[in-house]
């Protein structure tokens, strides 16, 4: 498996074994949930490692008419995370610096990729400003678990 590929309907049990620590889970829905709301315009990606399925996230083509703050030629990450048996790897950095090549790999053209981290989630805030985030200044407040920062990866 590369290290970013796209989500296929076969591999389904194999993403729904991925699991968190449990001070994670706040932080990401339920992979059964959001595998439930995928549509061509929300796709899912794996991450691996070898040959395991070590990771898994969202790209949103549709991000800005759901967010405000979203430009109209971007798209949006979403559930990015790493299964708990693979973190500590360098797997979440090395995902996220080849993320803008894997896009225009795919086919998906944008200026800019946004996500929101909630305010909470220590780990992730300094890892993607390592892997090129600006944090916009602003938070998003309906992220339902709390204050959520929003930030943007120039493409």
């Amino acid at each position: 498996m590369t290290l970013l590929s796209p989500y296929r309907p076969e591999q389904r049990e194999r993403v729904l074994g991925l699991s968190l620590h449990e001070a994670q889970l706040p932080f990401v829905a339920p992979i059964a949930q959001t595998l439930a709301e995928l549509h061509p315009r929300l796709g899912a990606h794996l991450i691996g490692d070898g040959e395991e399925i070590a990771g898994f996230f969202l790209i949103d083509q549709d991000y800005a008419k759901h967010y405000p703050f979203a430009s109209a030629d971007s798209l949006g990450l979403r559930s990015f995370f790493i299964d708990q048996r693979f973190q500590g790897k360098g797997l979440a950095k090395r995902s996220l610096q080849a993320l803008p090549a894997y896009l225009q790999a795919q086919g998906l053209a944008a200026t800019s990729v946004f996500l929101t981290v909630n305010c909470k989630n220590a780990a992730a805030i300094p890892l993607y400003r390592q892997c090129g985030f600006e944090d916009t200044g602003e938070l998003y407040l309906d992220g339902g678990y709390g204050p959520q920062h929003i930030m943007r990866l120039a493409l």
